[in-house]
């Protein structure tokens, strides 16, 4: 059986979600390139050899302890960055970024654990999305930002996250997506209109609709018959 092929492409949009008693969003479509790399306990393989001649192998087997997701976004966004870096972002009176602190130097920081998706499309023949491809990295906590200016040129932050799952849990998920998932931390955020089938929702809360439905903080739900279902 020949297998499915999906031709995937371009960076649609990061989100994270922090694992907080009151989860803060960051989304943004801005990101120009994303990585993972596995980390993992390497095996061995130790052998019993005489002369020419193998009798046995003992062999132990490589495991995943999780992903360093790493990403460059093309603008500077403060709260982004006091997250991932584990500093504090300060605003003005007004809103606007006043300034940012760096966590101290020389001390032990305790950062923020993050579920993080980053999107891609399926394309079409003719360019359009077929599907939106979900790659999700639960329990992400950042790592020291990287500052790197250029003259002539926009600064272009870069991000490295460490997801690090709990024992039993998938270090990964890869979802396809009808259509990129609108944040929803109240019933208020809901879209006005779903669609079936096709309008897809990321919980930013617990329990949106009750501890029964499945829908946590972190997961997905796509409308169909007249109800949001967890994915």
């Amino acid at each position: 059986m020949a297998s499915q092929q999906m031709a995937i492409a371009n960076i649609e949009r990061i989100d994270i979600i922090t694992e907080e008693p009151s989860p803060r969003v960051f989304s943004f479509d801005t990101a120009k390139e994303a990585s993972a790399e596995a980390q993992i306990s390497a095996g061995a393989e130790n052998e019993l050899r005489i002369k020419n001649q193998i009798l046995a192998q003992n062999i132990t087997e490589d495991i995943v302890k999780g992903f360093n997701i790493s990403f460059t976004d093309t603008t500077f966004s403060p709260d982004v960055f006091a997250l991932v870096d584990g500093g504090e972002s300060t605003v003005h009176q007004g809103g606007n970024f006043a300034r940012y602190s760096a966590p101290t130097a020389g001390e032990v920081v305790d950062r923020v654990r993050c579920s993080l998706a980053v999107y891609s499309s399926e394309k079409d023949y003719d360019g359009n999305s077929l599907s939106f491809t979900a790659f999700i990295f639960p329990h992400a906590f950042g790592s020291p930002a990287s500052v790197t200016l250029k003259d002539g040129e926009f600064f272009a932050p870069s991000y490295t996250m460490k997801s690090r799952p709990s024992k039993g849990s998938s270090p990964m998920t890869v979802l396809s997506l009808p259509s990129l998932p609108v944040i929803v931390a109240s019933g208020e955020d809901l879209p006005d209109s779903p669609v079936d089938g096709k309008t897809v929702i990321l919980a930013a809360v617990d329990d949106l609709f009750g501890s029964d439905s499945g829908i946590t903080s972190g997961t997905y739900a796509i409308y169909q018959d007249s109800s949001f279902v967890a994915l």
